[in-house]
């Protein structure tokens, strides 16, 4: 129970920090949430000393998720 509790925390501070600029995300349920964002075909590769995360650029929702992980950078950087 208290996993599944955190895992609903988890979701809501990500819609706070990344996607509050997107309010058919931010405001969304957690089903459509994890369609949406959870749900994005993505490619975690390595070069370097640099992790880069290649999201499908048909993906629709791909564009907000790339702005979500740029808030969040900035959010904690």
């Amino acid at each position: 129970m208290e996993c599944a509790l955190a895992g609903a925390d988890l979701v809501c501070w990500s819609k706070l920090i990344c996607f509050s600029d997107e309010p058919v995300i931010a405001h969304c349920e957690i089903d459509a949430f994890r369609y949406a964002i959870l749900h994005t075909a993505a490619r975690l590769t390595r070069s370097a000393r640099a992790l880069y995360l290649r999201l499908d650029r048909r993906w629709a929702w791909s564009k907000v998720l790339a702005r979500g992980f740029l808030r969040l950078r900035a959010a904690f950087g």
